[in-house]
């Protein structure tokens, strides 16, 4: 990306300089160069879509508002179709390289006690999770990421329900606060691995308290299955007894 004109947005658009990682031991992890091409693709995708839209605004435009008497109306018209033109060319790229800045500025981070992830260039999004109340991964992919070799790792906390499926783009997907995403990513087994690994040193769980991974099998943890023998050597006990009180003789 050209020095001038990235430097250029950066100041127009205000964003700031990468957060201080943190002291401890960390893994940063970032966008792969095939999530860049699958924004600049759906990016293709959009201006297309557009233009099509503008093409179709002229030929009406051509065909319908010479049959008016009005001329005034028809040149206001001709007038709205031109600023659309030019509106179309001149943010061509100027989106162009806000895509480009969205991936160069996207990072995620997993710290020995929680996890971090900043995107976004108009809006900028940080949000950190701990560890102890992430409650479900998962690994997305759609066609066109299994194309360019990409997928995503969703991310849920305690309280965050389903929600639709990941998008994979821009921050427009209805994201809440309880989910986030590595986006873009080569090896989401790898980062799911990690998460699970931090999630299991860190969580102080309960009775009945598990990990809901990628394939939707509840992950008991050490402290749940010590709970749940507890409970059933307690449970032969009392058998046990019950069974030794029906058979004691009656009387004296």
């Amino acid at each position: 990306m050209a020095d001038f004109p990235r430097a250029w947005l950066l100041r127009l658009l205000k964003v700031p300089p990468e957060s201080q990682l943190p002291s401890s031991e960390v893994r940063v992890f970032r966008a792969a160069p095939g999530y860049l091409r699958y924004r600049q693709l759906r990016w293709a995708l959009g201006q297309v879509g557009v233009a099509v839209g503008l093409i179709a605004g002229w030929m009406f435009l051509d065909s319908f508002m010479s049959e008016l008497r009005f001329p005034l109306m028809h040149r206001l018209a001709w007038v709205l179709e031109g600023f659309a033109w030019l509106s179309f060319v001149v943010q061509l790229p100027f989106s162009f390289f806000v895509a480009r800045l969205d991936y160069e500025f996207r990072w995620y981070i997993l710290s020995d006690r929680s996890l971090r992830i900043r995107e976004g260039i108009l809006s900028l999004r940080e949000k950190t999770m701990t560890f102890a109340n992430i409650q479900q991964l998962s690994i997305r992919q759609n066609p066109l990421q299994r194309l360019l070799g990409i997928s995503d790792v969703k991310v849920e906390t305690a309280g965050g329900g389903s929600s639709g499926g990941s998008e994979g783009g821009s921050a427009s997907h209805g994201e809440h606060m309880h989910e986030a995403h590595f986006r873009g990513v080569t090896h989401p087994e790898e980062i799911r691995d990690l998460i699970l690994a931090r999630v299991r040193m860190h969580r102080d769980a309960g009775l009945g308290d598990s990990i809901v991974a990628e394939s939707g099998e509840p992950t008991e943890t050490p402290a749940a299955v010590e709970a749940a023998q507890e409970l059933l050597r307690e449970m032969r006990e009392l058998r046990q007894a019950a069974r030794a009180t029906s058979l004691r003789p009656k009387g004296g």
